[in-house]
Parts: C-alpha cells; structure tokens; sequence
C-alpha cells in the first residue's frame, strides 16, 4: 500500500517531537529531583550544631557501639531505614593482625532477606565467608533487639550510621554524593594532631577529641570546600 506524499516528512517530525518531549520531561524530573535531594543536604553548620546540641548522648553511643562489637570484630551499619541496612562485618583472622570479610550486603531487609543459595563465585569472593545474616547475627550475639536499640539511639542524636574502626565513625547525614560524619578519637587530639586531621579537604578538626570527616561516594569530589580554613 502506497504511503501519503509527504507521510516520512511527517513522520520524522512526529518522531522529533516526542524526542523534544521526552528530553524535556527528563530535564525536568532531573531539575525536580535535584531540587528535592538539596532540600535534605546535611552542611557543615548542622554538623556543629547537631555535636554541640548532643555531645553527650553522641558520646555515650561511642562507648555504647564498642561495648556490643566484639573484640577484634569491625562492624560498620547503615540505616537506610529502621529494618533496611547496609551492614559490614570483618572478623580477625586467628594468628594474625589481619581481617577478613565475614558478611557485606548493602539494602539488607531484616524482616525478609533470604540469602542467595547457591552462591555465586562473585558473591563469594567479595561478599564475605557467609551470606546468612541469622548466622552472622548469632556469631555476634545480636539480636533483632541490638538493631532497634541501637537505630534508636542513632536517632536519637540525628543519626543514621556508625563504625568502630579507630576512630569510631558516626555518619550524621548525605551532601551530595557524599556524606558527613564525625571521627572520634579516645583522647583529645594534641596541636600536631589537629594540625594532621585538618587537610582543608575531607577533614577538619573541631574541638576536643573530634574530627569532622566527609567521605564521597563512588562518584563526586573528595572534598567539601566547607572544610577550606581561612587563612
């Protein structure tokens, strides 16, 4: 069947025109998107603030978290939600000083994550010796109660993660791609110190034992001009 004259013209116009549509409805989910993520940025400011405002409680959770890790074990725990995680966990190797990976699942879902089984060689090799989360919780000793307790008091000083590593790490929020979090030491840092944890990039010494800390996510800048001193 004979096409219309100037039927392709038509089409190929047609087709521009969805093609405009579409990328304008991209700009403008992106622009949307972009507007909304900035509304919830976390700055500098509020990092202050919110130590300042919860120093005690921010401190009792330090002691807390290293109180329920056991000892040699590095956990670090991100809530994405109150029964939705990022949890990673190392455990020593016997006769060394070295760890190993036990477990690492990112977007866990306590109340219904079933492992993978059989596991992949590539789940195997960079996920950890086990991918049973009701075993790794068994070889910690915490229960469905250790994660309440302890999202509760994450909360509780506006928080939403926290590693034991030295120093322990509390991440108190997202900029960008990246993220906020305070590194606290044990002792107060002395001049050399705080002269070495303040790089006008990804640290910044606040006072007293604490490091304000900004770590990037797989993409974006390293740094955080809030953290650039002035000279």
């Amino acid at each position: 069947m004979p096409y219309p004259p100037g039927y392709g013209t038509y089409t190929n116009r047609y087709v521009q025109a969805e093609e405009t549509s579409m990328k304008l409805q991209n700009i403008i989910t992106l622009i949307l998107f972009l507007f909304l993520s900035s509304c919830g940025m976390k700055t500098k400011k509020g990092l202050t603030k919110n130590y300042d405002e919860n120093k005690t409680e921010i401190l009792e959770l330090k002691d807390y978290y290293n109180e329920i890790v056991p000892k040699g074990f590095i956990i670090r725990i991100r809530y994405n939600s109150s029964d939705n995680i990022d949890f990673f966990v190392y455990q020593p190797i016997e006769n060394s000083e070295k760890l190993e990976t036990l477990f690492q699942q990112w977007n866990l879902d306590m109340d219904d994550y079933e492992p993978e089984n059989p596991r992949s060689d590539y789940d195997k090799k960079y996920n950890g010796l086990t991918n049973s989360f009701k075993e790794v919780k068994e070889k910690l000793n915490w229960t469905s109660k250790t994660f309440i307790d302890l999202y509760n008091k994450l909360e509780n000083v506006n928080c939403m993660g926290i590693s034991n590593r030295y120093p322990t790490e509390i991440e108190y929020g997202f900029k960008g791609m990246g993220a906020f979090s305070y590194l606290i030491f044990d002792e107060n840092l002395n001049t050399e110190l705080q002269e070495k944890y303040s790089d006008d990039c990804s640290q910044m010494f606040y006072k007293e034992n604490v490091v304000l800390n900004y770590g990037s996510g797989a993409i974006g800048s390293y740094c955080t001009p809030e953290f650039k001193r002035t000279k």
